[in-house]
């Protein structure tokens, strides 16, 4: 709970609060490193197609 501005935070709080940061932080560079890995791996996954660039979702087909 945030603390109001009147009130003192306490070193075991700001521990709390920065190892908070700090594993928020690491699991989003993990999950950015697997992201890139896979990339390298298999690029046929994401490379855009032309016909879907601009529609919403791949079945999304244009029909007049």
């Amino acid at each position: 709970m945030p603390k109001r501005s009147n009130e003192k935070i306490t070193d075991k709080e700001e521990i709390e609060i920065d190892s908070d940061f700090e594993a928020r932080q690491n699991l989003f560079g993990f999950f950015s490193l697997l992201l890139e890995i896979d990339k390298r791996i298999n690029p046929h996954l994401y490379k855009k197609d032309k016909n879907n660039e601009n529609n919403g979702s791949p079945n999304n087909t244009n029909k007049a």
